[in-house]
């Protein structure tokens, strides 16, 4: 049968780290639920440690949509840490496996120098810029006071954001949120505790309470997932593992 003429539950799974080539097929599918009525509900798997803020940002803002548009959207969190968690936070109930890592609620910016490495090389290089600090990225040459301290009001718009965002969703005060805002990452069981989830559960009796609480039955569940061309599949999946294994290597 069509699951355009039947009353179903969705499940959807964010794995890997945030991007924008990820996120952007997954707000077009987002998109697309809001459209088809027979969906009645999403239950949005989550496996991340993070990525970019924006982007993160956008994903959570096309999940509210979704519900504005009249879905209920719960949330299963498995690795849901940084922009993983701020994505987390569009949903309606969170839900967590008793060894899920949740939180990391916080900004981080890296730049390696590389200066010295290159002069051991004998790699010389030459930079051509307009604007004082158009170079400040590279890895070249280590940040002046000036550019820090640039670098840190930028970080606190973007932390307080998060902040913002997390105090909202969950209903925990701002000055709560901060306390919670330090980075730290959290077993289920003291998320739970610090409401940064709603239940410690499997992730059957999570599906359960969105299908019951939407009057659909359980078996009426079906599974959507992006799908890419081969060699996308094979080139961006060795991409991302390396740059998950070296995401995960800096957060433990």
């Amino acid at each position: 049968m069509s699951i355009f003429n039947r009353r179903r539950v969705a499940v959807i799974r964010y794995s890997g780290t945030i991007t924008a080539q990820n996120v952007s097929s997954y707000i077009k599918l987002l998109k697309k639920l809001e459209k088809i009525k027979s969906i009645k509900g999403v239950m949005f798997v989550i496996d991340s440690p993070g990525g970019s803020a924006v982007h993160s940002e956008l994903l959570y803002y096309a999940v509210k949509r979704l519900r504005k548009k009249g879905k209920k959207v719960f949330g299963y969190l498995e690795v849901s840490a940084s922009g993983g968690y701020m994505v987390a936070c569009a949903l309606e109930r969170l839900y967590a496996p008793p060894m899920a890592i949740i939180g990391s609620i916080g900004v981080i910016s890296i730049k390696p120098v590389l200066k010295g490495v290159m002069k051991k090389l004998g790699i010389d290089y030459e930079v051509v810029k307009k604007g004082k600090h158009k170079d400040m990225w590279l890895f070249t040459r280590n940040y002046s006071d000036e550019e820090r301290i640039s670098i840190n009001e930028l970080q606190d718009e973007i932390y307080y954001r998060f902040v913002e965002i997390v105090s909202e969703a969950r209903g925990i005060t701002l000055q709560d949120t901060i306390s919670l805002a330090t980075g730290e990452l959290f077993s289920s069981k003291s998320a739970a505790a610090k409401k940064l989830i709603d239940e410690v559960s499997d992730f059957d009796k999570a599906l359960e309470d969105l299908c019951e609480s939407l009057n659909v039955n359980p078996d009426k569940v079906v599974n959507l997932s992006i799908k890419k061309p081969l060699f996308q599949r094979i080139i961006g999946i060795s991409i991302q593992n390396a740059v998950e294994d070296i995401y995960y290597r800096l957060m433990y």
